[in-house]
């Protein structure tokens, strides 16, 4: 009798695991060819939900652990959806990646069951409000194609924005639909929060489009205020800047000629922003774009060596330097050494200064 009620335990378990498994989204091992087939099925028509992945993506891994294994993802998906996934990098996934051009991880694609593309949501959101999400996007009114149609039959800012957003949100260049809309709108329009912030973040630093915008940059400071439009300028360039500093540029296909470098020093010593250790990076990638070592290490002695020790920028700003001690003269190597030196200097008397204060502190 006993061993007859442990082992119902066991089958109850092991059911309440099954069904346990059973409630999320049912991703199927088929390639995309075998998806559409049985999505093309006419005894039970489906669409394609595809999961582009990637292995070091964690919003994906976040999707694939926390939210697609939820019972309201699978009541939704899976009576609607033939469900697959690949990684964008491997196998199929990477010709699957150029078809549909995913740049932005992760992307769920919508599908037809002829493989072509309904729509496509981007970015990570918790099940349900995932879900709210995909059934805007097979609304055909908020296609790409649909906002397309839309904004081409009547440019205006109530077309133009979704169409741009929805282009952002595919990694697909807004800025062309943004900048005519501006030529074509009301000052109250394109000089609305939404807008101009929109357009900010889309435009590259320098383009036509950002040179118009910057000709109405008091305007725009005052629809989104002065901090919030040069953090938005500032951080187009701040990556870039570092590579070009550290002479990386080439292997992420960042390339800037010296007058461009100067271009964006300019622009960003305009901008009058607070202090902080990241606004040198332009001035020392404008002097290792230059090939100006004397002026570099003038500058480091001038305001890098006087930054406090703990700051960390401080400590990215000293190995860049770093890197150029192969590739300098003798005396440059001198100047550097004299560097870390003047360096030390000021880190020993930091440290008096606080072993003065706890010494006072014992007393």
């Amino acid at each position: 009798m006993r061993v007859f009620i442990v082992s119902i335990f066991l089958a109850i378990g092991v059911l309440c695991k099954q069904n346990t498994l059973a409630q999320g989204i049912i991703f199927q091992e088929l390639t995309l060819q075998q998806a559409m087939a049985k999505a093309a099925d006419p005894a039970a028509p489906k669409l394609i939900f595809v999961d582009c992945y990637t292995s070091w993506c964690g919003p994906c891994i976040e999707m694939a652990k926390q939210e697609f294994p939820k019972k309201v993802s699978g009541d939704f998906f899976n009576p609607k959806f033939v469900s697959v996934k690949f990684d964008i990098e491997k196998g199929e996934g990477i010709e699957i990646g150029k078809k549909y051009d995913v740049k932005m991880f992760p992307t769920f694609l919508i599908l037809n069951a002829k493989g072509e593309e309904i729509n496509r949501v981007v970015g990570k959101a918790v099940a349900e409000e995932f879900i709210e999400k995909v059934k805007v996007a097979l609304n055909p009114n908020n296609s790409l194609a649909g906002l397309k149609a839309a904004y081409e039959k009547e440019k205006n800012m109530t077309t133009a924005l979704p169409y741009a957003k929805a282009l952002l949100d595919n990694a697909r260049d807004p800025s062309p639909v943004l900048s005519e809309v501006f030529d074509k709108a009301q000052d109250y329009e394109r000089f609305s929060g939404d807008y101009l912030q929109m357009a900010l973040e889309a435009t590259d630093f320098g383009s036509p489009f950002f040179r118009k915008l910057m000709l109405d940059k008091r305007r725009i400071d005052q629809a989104i205020g002065t901090e919030v439009t040069n953090r938005i300028i500032f951080d187009k360039v701040r990556k870039h800047m570092y590579l070009i500093a550290n002479e990386t540029g080439a292997r992420y296909n960042v390339f800037y000629t010296p007058q461009q470098v100067e271009d964006i020093a300019y622009t960003i010593s305009l901008l009058k922003m607070e202090p902080t250790p990241e606004l040198h990076m332009c001035r020392v990638a404008l002097y290792v774009v230059n090939k100006d070592i004397d002026g570099m290490i003038d500058y480091y002695k001038r305001y890098i060596a006087n930054m406090p020790d703990n700051d960390v920028f401080k400590g990215i700003l000293d190995g860049i330097l770093s890197t150029k001690i192969s590739k300098v003269t003798d005396a440059q190597k001198a100047a550097i050494k004299e560097y870390f030196q003047l360096e030390k200097r000021n880190f020993d008397r930091q440290a008096r200064y606080s072993q003065a204060q706890l010494d006072n502190l014992s007393k």
